[in-house]
């Protein structure tokens, strides 16, 4: 492996966001059902997904896979089947399920580890996948980075509801938006949102806003929709370093998925594998955390809303980016969590 893949691999560890229900929960996630699982276990050898998403019409989870650059669908049962693929694909990593359109966006990047992976794209890849959610097939193909310079990676999507999609760039300080006719310009750039390894990462959207977590320092941000360069920080009293998946849950909170930990951490010593619940009482000004669960040593990196519950991946990433790694993992959990 040469110095650069042995670099982008180090950025890589301290990665990833990906992927969970970031629109406001209807009244119908509000409610709990105690019959649900939890946890759900499934084999697939060195998938290692990174994103997920709930797929409430077909009771399945979307998941992706950095190693395989696949998405595939995931029973309660544990089974799983390939849902789609593209032979462009290299990692699967963020996913967002839009039903209301059939389709689901999927983040393709490169971060050294897929089967896939090449000079030619390590580093450098940020493209959009739309697969249709009836048939698993490609709609549309969106290279976002095309013609920009720098390193790239696309990571997490939010979509409005009028269709519009929003991407981060986790390897540059750039988001993306992606109208409904697939048309796409750089919505934000900002110097703010860069520095060392891994910048933005999850994000959810509310009516006219959206929050945007930053990996590296593990800071909050709230960017207007109609005036996104008066975006500012949200004042928080602690910092999670490795803020990875965002997402909203039933009552309102935010949820956020951290995964800094001894394997790549930001700042060195510092472990944060924590599911994290904040409220606001001044419109994401300031927020107070209320809430932690601890993951453990799984690299969780986001997760998903279902049936009123909180539900995370255990993506294990930290044993693929391990080069001392000689048995790759098989099994893959998808955990219920009350922070």
């Amino acid at each position: 492996m040469n110095s650069i893949n042995k670099s982008i691999l180090v950025i890589i560890v301290i990665l990833l966001g990906a992927c969970s229900d970031n629109n406001t929960p209807s009244k119908s996630e509000v409610t709990s059902s105690t019959s649900l699982p939890d946890v759900i276990s499934f084999k697939q050898a060195t998938l290692y997904p990174e994103g997920v998403d709930w797929d409430a019409n077909n009771n399945r989870f979307l998941v992706t896979s950095i190693r395989k650059g696949v998405i595939g669908a995931v029973t309660d049962e544990g089974v799983y089947t390939v849902f789609a693929q593209d032979p462009r694909m290299v990692s699967a990593v963020g996913i967002r399920i839009d039903a209301a359109r059939d389709r689901v966006l999927v983040c393709n990047a490169d971060p050294g580890a897929s089967e896939f992976s090449s000079p030619a794209t390590t580093g450098k890849l940020a493209a959009l996948a739309v697969f249709q959610l009836s048939t698993g097939k490609l709609i549309k193909y969106i290279n976002l980075a095309e013609g920009l310079d720098g390193s790239h990676f696309c990571n997490d999507i939010i979509i409005a509801k009028d269709g519009t999609a929003y991407v981060t760039d986790s390897f540059s300080t750039i988001i993306y938006k992606i109208d409904s006719d697939y048309k796409h310009s750089v919505f934000l750039d900002n110097k703010t949102f860069g520095g060392v390894g891994f910048n933005l990462n999850g994000m959810v959207l509310s009516d006219n806003y959206m929050l945007v977590d930053k990996f590296n320092d593990g800071t909050l941000f709230k960017v207007p929709l109609d005036n996104p360069e008066a975006f500012t920080q949200v004042n928080i009293s602690e910092k999670f370093h490795g803020a990875d998946g965002l997402l909203w849950a039933p009552d309102g909170s935010l949820i956020m998925i951290a995964n800094d930990s001894e394997h790549g951490a930001s700042v060195p010593a510092i472990k944060t594998d924590k599911v994290v619940k904040l409220v606001s009482t001044d419109n994401w000004e300031s927020a107070k955390v209320v809430g932690t669960a601890d993951t453990g040593d799984v690299f969780a990196t986001t997760g998903v809303v279902r049936d009123g519950e909180i539900y995370v991946l255990h993506a294990m990433l930290h044993v693929l980016f391990n080069p001392k790694t000689e048995k790759h993992i098989e099994q893959f959990d998808i955990r219920k969590y009350r922070p």
